[in-house]
C-alpha cells in the first residue's frame, strides 16, 4: 500500500444529502475516458472488505464507458446508489479526476445484493494501472457498529509488466519510421532512438538509404501476451559509413546513455541553442558589417529565426555579464565548466529571472530572439569561447562528461553483455532464416 497514492472520504446520512444535489449537476457534465479491460477482469470480488463480511455471492457489473455517458448514466443504468457513487468521486479526485476519463474506458463494480451497497469500484486508467476505490467501515474502540461511519478510500495501482529482452533491427529506405514501423509502439522507438543519437545524425537531414540500426530493449508482457517495448538499453547506428553506439546506464539512481569508451552520449555545450530558420552569417575573422560598412572580425555564428524563438542554455552553467549594450542589443553570458564560456546576442527579451549569477541548465529557456542592437533582422548572435579564446561553435570539438571512474569496470562488462545479447539475436535471427529457405 505504501507504494500507492491513497485518497480516503468518510461519510454519513447528512453528508450524503449536503453532497447529493450539487454532485447531480457535477456528474451530469462527467464523461469517463478509454481503457483496456485486462486490469479489470483479473481482480475477483473480495469476501470480505476490511473485516466487513459480504453477503456471498456478490454482484459484479463490468461495462465499458460509452460515448458521452455520465457517471449519473451509469447509475440510473444500473440502479445503484448514486451518492455512494459521489462519495468514489469524491475519495478518488486527489487520485484521478472523474471528469477527465473518456469514453470506451471499462469498468468493474461489485455490489453487495443485500443493502445495494457500492462495495468496490475498479477503473482502468490505461494499460499499466487502474483505480480502485472500496468501502471500508471505521469502527473505534467506543463506537458500536451501528454507529460506525463507511467511508472510500482510493488508490492508483499499478500493474507490473514482466521485462524480456530483444531486439529490432533494421535498414534505412526513405526514414527511420518507415523502416522501424508506424505502430504506436514502433513510433516510439523510433523517437527515442533519434533523441540518443541526436548529438550525432541529424535524422532530418543525415539519412542515407542503407543506413542501418540495430536495438537491444525491453519487451512488455503480461500473461505471455506482448503488451509494447520499455526502454532502449543499447543502440547502434550505421550513419554513411560511419558508427555509433550508445549504452543506457543507471549512475546514482539516473539512467544516462553513454558510448562504449565511457564518454556521454549527451554534450556538455550545444552547437545551436534554439529552432532556428537558417545560418545568416558564420563565424569569420574578417566580416563586412552591414550596418557599420566596416570590415572586423565576427567570432560568432547568426541563426535566423522568427523574433520570440526561445533560446535555451547550450550548457549547464552560471549567468554574467546579462543587460544590455549598443551594439549586441540584450545579452547575457553563461560560464561553463571546463573553461567554456557561452554568450547570446540580440535577444528581445530575457526569460523570466534570468539575471546575473543564476544556475541554468542545459535546455532551459534563457531568452528570445530580437534584433536589439545593431542588427538588420531577428536572429541570434551565439558565440564560444574556450579559456577566453573565441572558437566556432560549428566546428569545436563538443565537450562530453566521462562515466565515474569507480563505475568504469562495471560498465564495460556490461558493455561487453550488451554487445553479446546483440550477436546473439543476430545469429538466432539468421539460422530462423536459413531453416525457412531449406523448407
Amino acid at each position: 500500500m505504501s507504494a500507492s497514492r491513497i485518497s480516503r472520504v468518510v461519510f454519513n446520512k447528512d453528508r450524503r444529502r449536503i453532497v447529493f444535489f450539487v454532485f447531480v449537476i457535477f456528474l451530469s457534465i462527467t464523461h469517463f475516458s478509454p481503457l483496456s479491460t485486462e486490469a479489470l477482469n483479473s481482480i475477483s470480488p473480495s469476501g470480505q472488505i476490511s473485516g466487513e463480511t459480504v453477503v456471498q455471492p456478490v454482484r459484479v457489473i463490468n461495462g465499458f464507458v460509452k460515448k458521452g455517458e455520465t457517471l449519473l448514466d451509469i447509475s440510473k443504468k444500473y440502479n445503484l446508489k448514486t451518492d455512494d457513487l459521489i462519495s468514489i468521486s469524491l475519495a478518488s479526485n486527489d487520485l484521478y479526476n472523474l471528469k477527465t476519463l473518456r469514453p470506451t474506458m471499462s469498468y468493474k463494480i461489485i455490489i453487495n445484493p443485500t443493502n445495494n451497497d457500492i462495495l468496490e469500484l475498479n477503473y482502468a486508467i490505461d494499460d499499466s494501472s487502474f483505480l480502485s476505490v472500496k468501502r471500508y467501515v471505521d469502527a473505534s474502540a467506543d463506537e458500536t457498529l451501528a454507529e460506525a461511519e463507511n467511508f472510500f478510500q482510493a488508490e492508483v495501482v499499478s500493474l507490473a509488466y514482466q521485462k524480456r529482452t530483444g531486439t529490432i533491427s533494421g535498414k534505412i529506405n526513405h526514414n527511420l519510421i518507415d523502416s522501424i514501423g508506424k505502430s504506436r509502439e514502433h513510433m516510439n522507438v523510433a523517437f527515442e532512438l533519434a533523441d540518443i543519437f541526436a548529438y550525432d545524425i541529424d535524422f532530418m537531414t543525415d539519412l542515407r538509404k542503407g543506413d542501418t540500426f540495430e536495438v537491444v530493449l525491453e519487451e512488455l508482457y503480461r500473461d505471455n501476451v506482448f503488451k509494447g517495448y520499455g526502454k532502449i538499453l543499447y543502440a547502434r547506428f550505421t550513419n554513411n559509413g560511419d558508427r555509433y553506439e550508445a549504452l543506457r546506464y543507471e549512475i546514482d539512481g539516473k539512467d544516462e546513455f553513454f558510448r562504449p569508451d565511457g564518454n556521454s552520449i549527451k554534450k556538455t555545450l550545444m552547437r545551436a541553442p534554439l529552432r532556428y530558420r537558417y545560418i545568416s552569417s558564420f563565424f569569420s575573422k574578417s566580416r563586412f558589417h552591414p550596418i557599420l560598412r566596416i570590415s572586423r572580425p565576427h567570432f560568432g555564428v547568426d541563426y535566423a529565426a522568427p523574433k520570440g524563438t526561445p533560446v535555451s542554455a547550450a550548457g549547464d552553467g552560471v549567468i554574467f555579464d546579462a543587460g544590455r549594450t549598443v551594439a549586441y542589443g540584450n545579452q547575457l553570458f553563461i560560464r561553463h565548466s571546463g573553461g567554456y564560456v557561452t554568450g547570446y546576442g540580440h535577444l528581445s527579451a530575457f526569460a523570466r529571472g534570468m539575471r546575473n549569477g543564476v544556475k541554468v541548465t542545459q535546455g532551459e529557456i534563457i531568452g528570445y530572439v530580437g534584433a536589439t542592437g545593431y542588427a538588420t533582422g531577428p536572429h541570434l548572435d551565439y558565440r564560444v569561447k574556450l579559456d577566453g579564446k573565441p572558437i566556432d561553435p560549428l566546428t569545436m570539438k563538443l565537450p562530453t562528461s566521462p562515466i565515474p571512474l569507480k563505475h568504469k569496470e562495471a560498465f564495460n562488462t556490461y558493455v561487453a553483455l550488451m554487445r553479446s545479447e546483440l550477436s546473439r539475436s543476430q545469429v538466432a535471427r539468421l539460422s530462423q532464416k536459413t531453416t525457412r529457405n531449406l523448407n
